[in-house]
């Protein structure tokens, strides 16, 4: 027992002068001047900065503040998780607490600023739709349907000169215009506004009236919806008497438009036997009118004309942005009125049918393209998520952050999603259901003004 007992504080000796043996070489160690590396100083004060820096870093908590921080030092393309863990085993993790540790990541695999072309995308896009519609069938340029339904006016420009007063297969060819005139109108859809403006209907073909006949043009019928027995009233108020001022009749119809304002499409119907006789120039005149902010457009429908006649007149009809036909019978008179019904049906089912196809194929190439925005954004913040969870897992497998730290950072990553995600979800979804509303009105008023107008004239 006793030996035991002193073997044991010899033991106790030699261990206490072990150590202070020990200290003393400690002391000395101390006491001699290091030699510094400078180069490893200069990166140890680097990382030290990079460390306070980082640590000092504020979790962002809007999307404004995500796309403003700096990019991470292996982001996008320089992405190498071999070369994230080798970095992050440089560090030391175990005095750090959460906040620090997310930050830290971060500054490693931050995509911040890959996020902000995204929502520039989003902010600039203009949510409507682009395309010019196409003129229509009756001339009238139609910026968007949405600018509201447009009435329809049509005028008519007969010919009250004394040669109308001629006849052709018994009648006159006042009396054959009148009632081609007639019939037209009573095919018309309800709601259509119509005028009747005669000239040359004074004085007489004698060079004595020429002024009083070439200053004779009348309003008969203003515009205003069509009513037949009005209308034919107001057919019976004049005769066929003195010279043609085509031109002077263009022009006072402009003003006709003009008192209506921009209130539809306009189409105006000239009916004559032959050229201008007053000295005016109709071809000026129709240019001008079709050329106007009343944008019409002047038809010609030259009745029993020579071919001198016939080659004013089709100019005449060209520079108005219309047609010009001929007709030596009543029946191809009411069969010129029938083509233009038929025509105009057709023009419609063309204009509506190439128009949808126009904004169709827009809305699809814009919402590919908004879609496909979307999808690289959300492909982006689910890479940084992953990448970031990575880099915990690896921290917590290498036992550098606890099980409670490593918690708490991916309740940090998700956080950060979550704000990405939002913006995806409601800023840009709901953007692109803006825009796919807008691209589904403009095509379904395309439509219904398409339909509208064939059931116009059609003659069902």
């Amino acid at each position: 027992m006793i030996q035991k007992k002193n073997l044991f504080i010899f033991v106790a000796i030699w261990l206490s002068l072990l150590l202070t043996a020990c200290g003393s070489e400690e002391t000395k160690d101390e006491k001699k001047p290091a030699k510094a590396d400078s180069k490893t100083e200069t990166s140890t004060d680097d990382q030290t900065d990079e460390q306070e820096k980082t640590e000092d870093m504020e979790v962002a908590l809007t999307i404004e503040e995500i796309i403003e921080e700096e990019e991470g030092k292996y982001s996008g393309n320089r992405y190498s998780e071999p070369v994230v863990n080798r970095d992050l085993d440089e560090q030391s993790f175990q005095d750090k607490d959460s906040f620090q540790v997310y930050n830290h990541l971060l500054s490693l695999l931050n995509e911040g600023p890959a996020y902000k072309e995204y929502v520039k995308f989003f902010e600039e896009f203009n949510p409507t739709i682009e395309t010019a519609l196409s003129e229509t069938p009756e001339g009238a340029e139609v910026a968007q349907p949405a600018a509201g339904d447009r009435q329809t006016n049509i005028a008519i420009l007969l010919d009250a000169s004394g040669s109308m007063a001629a006849k052709v297969g018994g009648k006159t060819k006042m009396e054959t215009a009148k009632a081609a005139i007639q019939s037209f109108l009573s095919s018309m859809p309800e709601g259509i506004n119509v005028s009747l403006r005669v000239y040359g209907h004074k004085g007489s073909n004698d060079d004595s009236d020429k002024k009083l006949s070439c200053d004779s043009t009348e309003l008969v019928y203003e515009l205003k919806p069509y009513e037949e027995a009005d209308f034919n009233e107001s057919l019976d108020t004049f005769k066929p008497t003195g010279w043609t001022p085509i031109a002077k009749a263009i022009n006072e119809t402009k003003k006709d438009f003009e008192k209506m304002g921009d209130s539809g499409e306009n189409i105006i119907y000239v009916v004559s036997d032959g050229i201008e006789t007053c000295d005016g120039d109709p071809i000026k005149a129709a240019k001008e009118l079709h050329d106007s902010n009343i944008d019409a457009v002047v038809n010609i429908i030259g009745f029993d004309v020579d071919n001198k006649g016939q080659k004013q007149l089709l100019a005449v009809a060209e520079a108005g942005g219309g047609s010009f036909e001929t007709v030596n019978t009543a029946e191809q008179f009411n069969d010129i009125w029938e083509k233009e019904r038929v025509r105009l049906y057709n023009e419609w089912s063309r204009w509506s049918a190439e128009n949808y196809n126009e904004v169709a194929g827009e809305s699809a190439d814009r919402l590919n393209e908004m879609y496909s925005q979307k999808s690289d954004y959300s492909n982006l913040f689910l890479d940084e998520q992953y990448r970031l969870s990575q880099a915990v897992s690896y921290l917590h497998k290498h036992e550098q952050i606890t099980s409670e730290t490593s918690n708490e950072v991916r309740s940090l990553i998700m956080q950060r999603r979550g704000i990405l995600e939002d913006y995806s979800d409601e800023e840009m979804r709901g953007m692109i259901e803006q825009f796919d509303e807008e691209s589904k009105r403009v095509k379904e008023e395309i439509q219904e003004k398409g339909k509208e107008k064939k059931e116009q004239y059609s003659n069902n």
